[in-house]
Parts: structure tokens; C-alpha cells; sequence
């Protein structure tokens, strides 16, 4: 049995807007309380455990220091997080446009040209190739955070 599409468009929408309060509420958190003198932001249980830092350390500061507008400070916590951002940022924007022309078909008011480029995008961003390419990255970071004075 198919569902309708219009309790499809519904439940869309209440995602949508979960999706959006959720990152409104922790844009707020971050823009507001420091993760560095806020106990209530969760510590790294590999840091505590091991004395090395893992990829993630220093994220909670990055992204705090990223909404008060310090960018060097941000770096300097994460150099990943901060240099990953025009990889995460253009994937959100491809998944959009591909969600919008994949309805706008459906209607027959587009070229089809159009939704095979964006999804050749996608498929190129989104590869196995990419994602091997991503876990090097962050290996190689993680390595190189640890065992060497720049980091």
C-alpha cells in the first residue's frame, strides 16, 4: 500500500522543523556557554582514557569560537572541524537541490540534464572513494595532532 503523498509532504515538514529546532537550540547552546569553563558539556572519554587526543578534541571550543566569530581560535582548537566545513556545507546543498528537483520531476517541468549533473555531484561526494579518502584524512590527522609539536 502507498502512503498519500500528502501525509508524505506532512511528515517532511515535522522533520524539517524538529531538524531545525534542534539546530537552533544547540547554535543557542554553543553561541552562549563556553565549552571550556561549562561543566555541562561532555568531555572526551578517549582524551581521559588514553591522554592522546582523538579527531573530535577540541570541537565543542571550535564551534563556539567559529559563532563568536574567532576564527583562529577555532583552528586552533580543530583544524579538521574547521577545514571540513566547505565539504559539509556543499553535500548539505547538493542533498537540498537534489531533494527540490527530484519533486520538481514529478511534475515533468524539468530537464532531466539538470538532476543527472547533481546527482553525479552527489554520487562523486558521497562515493566509497570519498569516504576512503575522508577516514585518511582523519587518521592522518589524528596522528599528526598527537606526535607533532604544530598541532
Amino acid at each position: 500500500m502507498q502512503i498519500p503523498r500528502k501525509y508524505c509532504r506532512q511528515h517532511t515538514a515535522v522533520l524539517f522543523v524538529i531538524f531545525a529546532a534542534a539546530i537552533s537550540a544547540a547554535v543557542t547552546i554553543y553561541l552562549r556557554y563556553d565549552p571550556e569553563t561549562s561543566s555541562f558539556f561532555p568531555k572526551c572519554p578517549f582524551l581521559l582514557l588514553t591522554g592522546l587526543e582523538c579527531p573530535g578534541c577540541g570541537s565543542q571550543r571550535a564551534i563556539h569560537s567559529l559563532l563568536n566569530g574567532d576564527l583562529p581560535a577555532a583552528v586552533h582548537y580543530n583544524l579538521l572541524l574547521v577545514s571540513s566545513i566547505p565539504y559539509l556545507v556543499s553535500v548539505a546543498v547538493l542533498e537540498v537541490i537534489w531533494c527540490i528537483l527530484s519533486r520538481i520531476r514529478l511534475s515533468g517541468r524539468i530537464n532531466e540534464s539538470c538532476i543527472k549533473a547533481v546527482s553525479k555531484m552527489r554520487e562523486t561526494l558521497c562515493s566509497g572513494n570519498a569516504a576512503r579518502i575522508i577516514l585518511a584524512i582523519i587518521i592522518s590527522f589524528w596522528i599528526f595532532r598527537n606526535f607533532t609539536p604544530a598541532f
